[in-house]
């Protein structure tokens, strides 16, 4: 043999080592799939909370169809129960303190009654889905500075 000839692996070693990338190959494409579907699930409602103002718009407002406020409430019921079903939960921020994690101060009031950075009002309801924030909260912040 020459200087410059290199000796070959035993087989089961190139097979070993075969078998290793091929095993993080694997694991790596799972975890990129999870990761685009638990992306495309959170576009997906995403797109479906304007949907979720709407009807609340709706029911807040007087109706004098019973039958057509029921119809309204009906599917607003329906949509909650989905988005619960996907793990999306909306925000309970009135009269907590703000957190910019979870909500967006669109507007502060100067106020004696309400502690400093309660949230007075919410304009907008946020969500969060398996714990991450969806969409913030718009709210409006008493004696912020």
């Amino acid at each position: 043999m020459g200087i410059f000839s290199r000796r070959q692996p035993p087989v089961d070693d190139r097979w070993e080592a075969l078998n290793a990338e091929y095993q993080n190959y694997r694991r790596r494409t799972a975890l990129e799939l999870e990761t685009a579907e638990a992306k495309a699930t959170r576009q997906t409602v995403a797109a479906f909370l304007s949907l979720y103002d709407d009807l609340s718009r709706a029911l807040a407002c007087p109706c004098g169809d019973p039958a057509f406020y029921k119809g309204v409430e009906l599917i607003y019921k329906s949509l909650l129960g989905t988005l619960s079903s996907l793990g999306v939960k909306p925000m309970d921020s009135l009269g907590r303190m703000f957190n910019p994690t979870y909500h967006e101060a669109v507007e502060r009031i100067v106020d004696p009654q309400y502690r400093r950075d309660e949230i007075v009002k919410v304009l907008r309801v946020g969500f969060t889905m398996d714990d991450e924030v969806i969409r913030h909260a718009r709210v409006v912040v008493a004696n912020c500075e």
